[in-house]
């Protein structure tokens, strides 16, 4: 599943449990307004005297969940990527695989001043013999003279598609 599919789907059943919530909510105020919302007689408080272990699994069930749902908004912001794109890099990868067919999304980053990390998708009929040859042969240090990074190191990353 893709990132972005996946941040979709899960932001839209948090946000339908929301709803659903909200909605009951309302149709309890609705139904009986001098009632509470929230009622604690139908909660035994007394269950978590009775059982020592129960305080400290719901503190973690809580604390797992703000944490994944704090990397999660991380992750989708798109925070902890690293580098910055470059886009005469990504022209010369352009430059250099002209011609092949099949080639998707190109795109360079220049990683902190210290490597350069570049990513290719291809379709599923592109010749990936002939991609590799061209990065071999002259991409990867047309690209690095684009970036001015002669001597920093190069990582390509190939992606086929299924579709």
């Amino acid at each position: 599943m893709r990132p972005h599919l996946g941040n979709r789907v899960g932001i839209g059943v948090v946000g339908l449990v929301l709803v659903a919530g909200a909605v009951w909510a309302l149709a309890v105020r609705d139904a009986r307004p001098a009632a509470r919302i929230v009622d604690l007689g139908l909660v035994d408080p007394g269950f978590f005297v009775r059982n020592a272990w129960a305080p400290p699994l719901a503190a973690g069930v809580a604390m797992l969940v703000a944490l994944t749902a704090t990397r999660w908004l991380a992750v989708a912001l798109g925070w902890g990527r690293c580098g910055s794109r470059t886009g005469a890099g990504t022209a010369m990868l352009g430059v250099a695989l002209k011609g092949v067919e099949g080639v998707g999304r190109i795109q360079v980053r220049l990683v902190a001043g210290r490597r350069i990390r570049a990513s290719v998708s291809l379709r599923p009929e592109a010749d990936l013999h002939e991609v590799i040859r061209r990065l071999d042969e002259s991409a990867a240090s047309r690209v690095r003279r684009a970036v001015e990074g002669d001597t920093l190191p190069a990582l390509v990353r190939l992606h086929v598609r299924r579709r």
